[in-house]
């Protein structure tokens, strides 16, 4: 059941990067932070995600465009505990991450 959660392409990373952005962050933020993700997976993802409680959907439509902001939940939030605490195991049992590219892993903060 968890994998049917965050197993899907995508997902932990969405929550990632909303994670990075303070916890909140518009579409656009989004696309831009993924590289490679399309409008469409992006969409779809969200609309899972939100589905699932992970993430809530702001939308404010005192201005035009309508302003649209996705945030974690408290649900969301222990994910990213849980992922944290992944990322650490990794790190114990010394499993290559390319993308730290070798920096001090000590003060990372995901």
């Amino acid at each position: 059941m968890t994998l049917e959660y965050l197993g899907r392409k995508w997902a932990m990373l969405i929550l990632l990067e909303i994670y990075k952005g303070g916890g909140r962050r518009r579409f656009g933020e989004l696309r831009g932070g993924l590289d490679g993700i399309t409008a469409k997976v992006l969409t779809t993802r969200l609309k899972e995600l939100e589905e699932r409680g992970l993430i809530r959907r702001e939308v404010d439509a005192s201005s035009v465009p309508f302003k649209v902001e996705y945030e974690l939940t408290p649900a969301g939030e222990d994910v990213i505990r849980i992922i944290k605490e992944l990322k650490q195991w990794a790190l114990t049992w010394m499993v290559d991450n390319l993308d730290c590219q070798g920096q001090d892993c000590s003060s990372c903060e995901l």
